[in-house]
């Protein structure tokens, strides 16, 4: 910005076409934006294999340009005249202070319009997690019941059955044939898939050989993707169109392959590599078991050289011989011990018959007691009209106290 002898402000041609430069480029809305319109003033790459035109509807025009690094993605040939859809990011020139598209896909505008929406249900599928890599299921090592999807006929058929029966012969292969493209196609699909799981199969592939990326419209159906996902309860392959196309159902599918043979070498192991690995753990295991009886016969050599060993018998009669011998001194000792006993128990049973009141009863002593149970052994301690019991060997006698003597 300058100030001049008016004291008056203004802006150079550089200054206005930079900043205006700076709002496109800084703004997100000019980023990755699509539009339609039909192409003018096109005359092929100019000499640095960049190329320039204009885009137009009724009304507007506007500048555009493919360069030379974009052009290569680029497959739809197009010429003046062609109604096209294009993406890119809107941006200036700032020494001419012109605008322009600069593109960086072109598809003419019926294809385009196809494009776009299938890029809409992706991102839809996407992000209500079909495509998921935790929902995918693992594939079987060794399937015995495999189910083919795929065209009547077809060079695919014939692919699949000879490179899984090459492999794989073991393997049960049942088909279930269908249109692979057209309109009609992704309810065929379904309905073979569903007839394929009533049988139980242990594996499901379902695929086409190549073709224009039109005649894969099928497999980027919504129906056909969201039946896989919530119906197909078995693991499944998709082999769909080659490398250059990623279908819907290959990224819905628990696996994919870009060929059928490649999807057969997903499916079945190789049987001559089957039989070289078990030969393998074969030769290993017999290695390592020759290997333990050889250890062991050291092993039991070496028991049979130990002294020890040996006597062991010997050893064990010895043994033997001293616990029978302690046995018979602890059987006599506990015995005296338990005569020890007896002749206590003899003795003390004599003492307490001796001294036992009951058996002085039986010679005539009597136990007088009070009416309060007590034992009366004192004359003081009875008075007259005292109810006393009386207790004999063989009862006892309740009497009343009429007549107290002292006897000293």
């Amino acid at each position: 910005m300058i100030e001049n002898d008016l004291n008056n402000k203004f802006y150079t041609i550089s200054e206005i076409n930079s900043l205006i430069h700076e709002i496109f480029n800084s703004s997100e809305f000019f980023h990755g934006i699509s539009l339609k319109g039909e192409i003018a003033n096109y005359k092929g790459p100019n000499k640095s294999g960049h190329f320039y035109f204009t885009l137009k509807d009724k009304t507007s025009q506007i500048s555009a340009v493919i360069f030379k690094f974009d052009s290569f993605s680029i497959k739809d040939e197009f010429k003046n005249g062609d109604e096209v859809i294009v993406t890119g990011d809107i941006s200036t020139y700032a020494p001419s202070g012109t605008y322009q598209i600069i593109i960086r896909q072109l598809y003419l505008y019926g294809k385009g319009k196809l494009l776009i929406e299938k890029e809409k249900l992706k991102k839809k599928l996407q992000e209500e997690g079909l495509f998921d890599e935790e929902h995918k299921k693992k594939i079987p090592l060794y399937p015995t019941n495999i189910a083919i999807i795929t065209g009547k006929n077809s060079a695919a058929a014939a692919d699949f059955k000879h490179n899984l029966l090459r492999r794989w012969p073991i393997s049960n292969i049942s088909f279930y044939v269908t249109l692979v493209q057209g309109e009609k196609a992704p309810k065929e699909i379904i309905k073979s898939l569903s007839e394929a799981l009533n049988n139980n199969p242990d594996l499901i592939i379902i695929g086409r050989g190549g073709g224009a990326e039109d005649d894969l419209n099928a497999f980027d159906n919504e129906e056909l993707v969201r039946f896989i996902y919530e119906k197909v309860n078995v693991p499944i392959i998709s082999a769909v169109g080659h490398e250059i196309n990623t279908t819907f159902t290959d990224l819905v599918c628990d696996d994919h392959a870009s060929t059928p043979t490649g999807a057969c070498e997903l499916a079945v192991p190789d049987i001559d590599e089957f039989i070289k690995n078990l030969e393998n753990i074969n030769s290993i295991m017999k290695d390592r078991l020759m290997k333990k009886i050889n250890f062991l016969q050291i092993d039991l050599l070496n028991y049979q050289k130990n002294s020890i060993l040996t006597n062991f018998s010997n050893i064990i009669d010895s043994k033997l011989n001293y616990i029978e011998k302690s046995l018979t001194i602890i059987k006599a000792n506990l015995q005296n011990k338990l005569s020890i006993y007896e002749h206590k128990i003899v003795a003390t049973t004599n003492l307490l018959n001796q001294i036992n009141p009951y058996n002085l009863l039986e010679k005539g002593y009597s136990i007088i007691k009070n009416s309060d149970g007590k034992i009366i052994n004192n004359i003081d301690n009875i008075k007259l009209d005292d109810v006393l019991r009386i207790i004999l060997y063989n009862g006892e006698i309740v009497a009343k106290v009429e007549e107290i003597k002292n006897g000293k």
